[in-house]
């Protein structure tokens, strides 16, 4: 953060948003750690109601670097206190970002910090965020050094609308723990197994009967579509069961995963994740009307008998036709409708450029190096 100023924040949220709507996305639970002033979160607040789309905007306090080469983290323990301030204010605003937001955005926790500050601060946020009926979520990923699963049940935490980000190769006493205090898992395939985070284990959670859906882990480093999602949590699953059976010198007489499964996690599944089934994620009266429209002409889609399994197999981002949330079209024919493209394009052209610029002269091989004891991955790492 030392190196974006609130104008780099409002823009790079608005893009990000604006591909998720483009992409056919209409709901997201927004893990933002860009809360290390009051001014930043304001920017991702203003650029998330202009975008549209409906969040959960998860403010995270998170430890940002003062200076590179070499690496300074400051004072760590002030950063914090100051940032749970801030969400602690946006929380008193009623609607969040002003009379723009029509209800589709609310104000979450992100608290990955809960492992490193002490106990009785990280409780009394969590005691907050259940108060305010903020939904949490936590990246659950016990490789670098984030187990939040099993931070949550060895310290008896509070579990009221708990989202985990990941939770990958659970064994079985963490699925009956998620099943029964009713948390919700994320499952990003693509960037599951790219960080070595482990097996992508949504589907594992889905047959459990526990609330799991698919997401998208920073489009920074990831497809920005649920599509692709889809396919690599469908096709990793089968590539992983079909194994089982190569092993003994045998084929699945069925695929061990089907189409439908996916296809509902990305849906109704990714809504029980988050905690609200009972507002999104199918068309039912009662519901808000968050709908996307895929075109079934399209070179990739011309010809599908079983469309469902077409929407798995086949779709892109390109046959997105058209995106409703809450009742209003932000994507029609085509067209992003609350976002002037063209001349977000342009700016983010320039900023990049002024960016880069700026961080002429960084070693980031060096800093990579530093991260890795400020995330205590060096003797893990070879």
């Amino acid at each position: 953060m030392i190196f974006f100023d609130e104008d780099d924040i409002y823009l790079s949220q608005l893009s990000g948003l604006a591909e998720a709507i483009h992409s056919g996305v209409t709901t997201v639970m927004d893990h933002s750690h860009a809360i290390t002033t009051a001014g930043r979160a304001k920017q991702c607040i203003k650029a998330t109601v202009e975008s549209g789309i409906r969040s959960i905007y998860c403010a995270a306090p998170f430890s940002m670097p003062e200076s590179l080469n070499p690496m300074a983290m400051g004072d760590t323990a002030a950063q914090h206190a100051k940032q749970i301030d801030i969400i602690k204010e946006l929380a008193k605003e009623k609607p969040l970002g002003g009379s723009g937001n029509d209800g589709r955005l609310c104000l979450g926790l992100g608290f990955d910090t809960m492992y490193y500050i002490p106990q009785e601060i990280a409780r009394d946020m969590l005691d907050f965020a259940v108060e305010h009926d903020m939904p949490l979520t936590v990246h659950d990923v016990p490789r670098y050094n984030l187990p939040a699963l099993k931070h949550l049940r060895d310290k008896n935490l509070p579990t009221h609308k708990v989202t985990l980000s990941h939770t990958c190769d659970p064994a079985p006493e963490d699925i009956v723990f998620v099943k029964d205090k009713n948390i919700g898992i994320v499952s990003t395939p693509e960037s599951e197994m790219a960080m070595s985070h482990g097996h992508p284990s949504g589907l594992q959670f889905f047959r459990s009967d526990c609330r799991a859906g698919l997401g998208i882990d920073s489009p920074a480093i990831s497809s920005g579509d649920l599509f692709t999602q889809m396919r690599l949590a469908l096709q990793e699953y089968r590539m992983r069961q079909n194994a089982t059976y190569h092993h003994c010198g045998k084929l699945p007489d069925v695929v061990p995963a089907r189409t439908d499964e996916v296809l509902y996690m990305a849906t109704l599944g990714g809504a029980r994740a988050i905690h609200m089934e009972d507002q999104i994620g199918s068309l039912e009266v009662g519901k808000f009307a968050d709908i996307t429209v895929i075109r079934i002409d399209s070179p990739s889609m011309i010809a599908s008998v079983d469309y469902s399994t077409a929407l798995v197999t086949h779709c892109s981002a390109a046959d997105v036709n058209s995106v409703m949330v809450n009742g209003e079209w932000v994507k029609r024919n085509g067209e992003l409708l609350k976002v002037n493209w063209n001349d977000l394009k342009g700016k983010l052209q320039m900023s990049r450029a002024r960016l880069e610029k700026k961080w002429e002269g960084v070693d980031w091989d060096w800093s990579k190096d530093e991260l890795k004891d400020a995330w205590y991955l060096r003797d893990v790492l070879e």
